[in-house]
Formats: C-alpha cells, sequence, structure tokens
C-alpha cells in the first residue's frame, strides 16, 4: 500500500506551497493530495495552481474555489476575504479557473476519504462545529480514516463501538499511531496560512500499511509572501496573519 502525503490550504502562498512539495519529495511518498483551498488570500494564485498540476497532486475543491463560481457562493465571505477572490480571479487563467471549480467534493483513496470540510462531501462545514456531535458524523461515512482541512488548525477524532463517545484529541508533532479497533478523522492543517500557534506549513504523511500519521512542519519565506500580499492589491491583514 503507498505513502499518503495529505495537505490543505495552500491559499496561493507559493513560497509555503513549494517547500512543502520539496519536504514530500525527501519523505518518498507515493502520492500527493490536496484538501482544497489552493487560492484565496494569498498573492500567488496562478502559479499555485501550475505547480499542484505539474506536481500532480490530487486536489480537492475548497470553498474559495467554490467561491469563485458566483455570487450566491461569494456571500458566504468576509468583505475582505470576497474582495481576496475577486482579485484572485483576475489573476487566473481560463483553463485553470475551469480547474478549480471543477475539483471534487470529496475523494475516496486507499481506503481514506478525503474532503475539506466535514464528511462526508461538505465544502463549507468546519468540523469544530460538530466536536460536540462526533459520533453523528462519523455515522455519516463508512471509511476507517478521514482526512479534513479548513479551520487551518490541527486536530483529530477517534470513534469506536463500545468505547463511548467520540474523544478529541491533539495531532502532536511526529508520528501518531492510529489505534486498531478505532475510527480515526485528522485535520491536517494548512499549508499557506496556519492557525495552530506555529507559522510553519503543514501536511502529513500517512503509511497505510503501518497505520500511522505524521505531522510535518516546514519553514519558508514568510516575509517574501508577505510582501507580495501587499503588493499584490490584498489585504494587509493577510500578511499579518502569516506571523
Amino acid at each position: 500500500m503507498p505513502r499518503l502525503a495529505i495537505m490543505s490550504d495552500p491559499h496561493a502562498n507559493l513560497e509555503a506551497l513549494t517547500q512543502v512539495l520539496h519536504d514530500i519529495a525527501g519523505q518518498g511518498a507515493d502520492e500527493t493530495y490536496c484538501l482544497g483551498d489552493a487560492i484565496g488570500y494569498g498573492p500567488q494564485p496562478q502559479e499555485c495552481c501550475d505547480l499542484l498540476r505539474e506536481a500532480q497532486v490530487t486536489t480537492l475543491m475548497g470553498n474559495h474555489e467554490q467561491g469563485l463560481i458566483n455570487i450566491h457562493y461569494l456571500r458566504d465571505f468576509n468583505q475582505p476575504a470576497a474582495d481576496a477572490l475577486r482579485r484572485t480571479r483576475e489573476m487566473l487563467d481560463e483553463a485553470t479557473y475551469h480547474w478549480l471549480v471543477s475539483r471534487p467534493k470529496a475523494l475516496v483513496a486507499h481506503g481514506c476519504r478525503m474532503v475539506h470540510g466535514t464528511p462526508p462531501d461538505s465544502i463549507t462545514e468546519y468540523i469544530w462545529k460538530h466536536e460536540t456531535a462526533m459520533d453523528a458524523v462519523f455515522s455519516r461515512y463508512p471509511e476507517a480514516v478521514c482526512f479534513v482541512g479548513h479551520t487551518h488548525d490541527l486536530m483529530r477524532f477517534t470513534h469506536g463501538v463500545g468505547v463511548g463517545a467520540s474523544r478529541k484529541l491533539p495531532l502532536l508533532p511526529g508520528e501518531t499511531a492510529l489505534e486498531p479497533g478505532l475510527r480515526h478523522l485528522i485535520n491536517v492543517g494548512a499549508v499557506g496560512q496556519p492557525r495552530d500557534g506555529d507559522n510553519r506549513a503543514k501536511y502529513v504523511l500517512h503509511d497505510t500499511d503501518a497505520r500511522t500519521v505524521t505531522l510535518r512542519r516546514v519553514p519558508y519565506d514568510i516575509a517574501r509572501t508577505a510582501a507580495l500580499i501587499a503588493a499584490r492589491g490584498f489585504s494587509k491583514a493577510f500578511a499579518d496573519r502569516l506571523w
């Protein structure tokens, strides 16, 4: 069985995405997946999409890709985020725009479900909104392992028949064994705009044979991305958030 690299939320941060893909190559991953939000907030949407396709990263739809589709979806964003998506659209060529808005909402690969927001296939629901009802979330899909993004944070949940309610656990740096007999939902954090208190880009490696998840934290040139955010007409708040 292959070793999977799983990332989410690059958010047009080419510096972070480049370093993450370099790290993935060094770790010997067999396949790489992105759980959506390749664009939004960041200054290099076209370049990030080009890199994802060049690196053959299987990419899902996030809420920022959905926001490009029409004004109905754009209404769900606050004003700075909506303005950033309008600016993003100006920077994308037509082929890339159509690629982004045609991404799948969810997929199952090697027995693992992958989705941007909340399983089985919600792009927009934050998993933390369901923390008091995670048993219900686990009941909506059959896979033993599920990976999500969207919150830009790191966490994991376990669930098993006869072991009480679902548990929320931290996703710590390094390797985490996925306990046998339980189901697991892992939030992989963010590449382009982490919000877990550590400004390094995040992604995970999943060894499907050993049943482990390894959190990787990758430094990148934050100053360069922050400067480009301002230079290309995006809100300064998006640059400040990177630090």
